[in-house]
This record gives structure tokens, sequence and C-alpha cells, in this order.
């Protein structure tokens, strides 16, 4: 359904597989669900495959998916956008990233240690994509969604064998609109904090950080998560890049008009950040055309 859409501009490594469990999902749903582990690191990373009824990694594209800020595949939206390309005959895997903790199946919890960078995201992001092509999958997508689409934005580069990239409501931000964004939040400046993480990156503090109030983390860490993420980067991506944008952003406001004009766009008139209900079936029949577009011819 498109009825609600403006569109726009347009080695395989080996890794240990600690454990893949098969669950069924109603028996009226044309799919199965398949909860997997790989394990490329000290630390093991988990993923829900969504696939069509009767196919494997091998027959299929599949596309990858990162959630947002300290979330998990089991999100919302997340888990309604994999539903929703799975009726598409579309296959997914929805991960978690690690964000530091060993066998992360939930939210990341705000009490434990934050030490973890975007840099570890691009590992395993890329660990995932291997993973999938090591299961002969036919091509490997990836999307991101609200913080994960600014960062797969910036890892995109670093992703070479990845075909295509979407970016679903990606929380782009430049550095005076990460500052006030956080004051809001928090009712004090940003500054200071930076500046006190920059004294020692190694030290860590006890801080109020992303959407954990007095929270244990690394200064390092800090530093990195209010990084700039800039718009710009949805065109440097190195891949043919779509970018699902919510008409009624609550979160991330005037999107279309932050991004640059040679970037593909699509726009879920009416739409909140999270995609609810029909609009997350019209994001995912934009995701799908997308997916599914020739590729350019190259001269």
């Amino acid at each position: 359904m498109l009825n609600a859409i403006k569109l726009g501009t347009l080695e395989i490594v080996s890794f240990v597989v600690v454990a893949i469990s098969v669950s069924a999902i109603a028996a009226a749903t044309p799919a199965h669900a398949e909860p997997v582990q790989i394990k490329p690191g000290l630390l093991r990373l988990n993923g829900n495959l969504e696939m069509p009824k009767g196919k494997t990694i091998g027959d299929n594209e599949v596309l990858l998916i990162v959630h947002g800020m300290l979330s998990h595949y089991g999100q919302e939206t997340i888990a309604a956008l994999q539903k929703n390309l799975v009726a598409r005959a579309r296959s997914s895997l929805a991960v978690n990233l690690s964000l530091g903790i060993d066998d992360r199946k939930g939210p990341r919890a705000c009490d434990a240690t934050h030490d973890y960078a975007i840099a570890g995201a691009e590992r395993e992001a890329a660990s995932w994509v291997d993973w999938l092509y090591g299961q002969r999958a036919r091509a490997v997508d990836i999307l991101g969604f609200s913080r994960g689409g600014a960062q797969v934005a910036a890892m995109g580069p670093a992703l070479p064998t990845v075909r295509r990239v979407v970016l679903v409501a990606p929380s782009f931000a430049i550095s005076s609109e990460i500052a006030q964004a956080y004051e809001k939040t928090y009712g004090h400046p940003l500054a200071p904090a930076l500046t006190e993480a920059r004294k020692d990156p190694l030290k860590k503090l006890t801080i109020d950080f992303l959407n954990c109030k007095q929270a244990i983390v690394l200064g390092a860490t800090f530093l990195d998560s209010y990084a700039e993420l800039p718009p710009r980067l949805a065109a440097r991506t190195g891949h043919p890049t779509l970018v699902v944008i919510a008409g009624k952003d609550e979160v991330v406001t005037n999107l279309e008009s932050k991004l640059p004009s040679d970037v593909r766009k699509v726009t879920i008139e009416g739409s909140s950040h999270y995609f609810p209900d029909l609009f997350g079936e019209d994001a995912a029949d934009a995701i799908v055309k997308f997916l599914t577009r020739e590729p350019p011819v190259t001269k």
C-alpha cells in the first residue's frame, strides 16, 4: 500500500555459530522465524531471522536490520517491519548490537557500565553480513532505524559487500542539535560533560547519558555517543540508498529539508517516528519497491 507515500529524488569469514534454534510462528502466518546467535569475537551476538515459509537463506536476498538507541530487535517498530516484509516475500535478519554486553537479548540496561563505540557496531554489522553470505544469501542489504539509521549511514562505506542501504527515520544531528536535545532532556548543558570526558577518555564517569540518568560511562564512549552524525552521511554510504521519512516525525523533525538534494527519499505522510499500524505497511511497501529495483547502469 502506497496510498500515503510521497516520493522524492532520487570474503566470506568463517564464524562459530554458537546456537541456532527455530521457533514456529502462528500457523496462519506464511513464514518462520529462527533466533540466530554468532560469536565472531569475545561476545555472543543475537539476531532474529524471518523468512517466507519454505525458504532458506540461500533462496533469498536478506535485509539486515539495525535497531535504534539502546534498543533491540524485539522493539515494536522492528518486529512489525519484519512481519510486514515477510508478508511481502522478503527475508530479514534483525540483530542486537552488543553495546558491550555478551548475549544481549532485550533493551540495553542503563545500570551496566557503558563501554562501547560505533566502531564496534560497525564490526558487528560486518560480522552479520559475512555470516549471511557464508549461509549463501544471494545478496545482503542493510537497514537502520532511528539512531541505527544514522549509524548505518556512517558505517556504509566500511561494508563493501552490502548491496543497498535503507535509512528509516534516521536521527541525524549536528553538534548544536545534539547539545540542545541534551539540555532539553536533562536540564543542564552538554559542554561541561564533554570537557570532562576529553580530560581522560579512559576514565569512568557517572553522568546523564543518552536515555539513562546517571549512568556509569567510559569517557571515550560518552564522546563517541555525542559525536555528530550529520545528514550529509546519507549521500556518502557508498551504496544505493533510500531514506524513509515519517511525515509527522516528532523525534527527527524537518528531516526532508536537511537531507542532500541527491538522496533518494520517500515520505510516509501522517506517520509518527515509529511507523505504527498501516504506516508500517506503507513503509514496508516503499522498502520492498526500492530493494527490488534494477541496479543502475554503470558506464
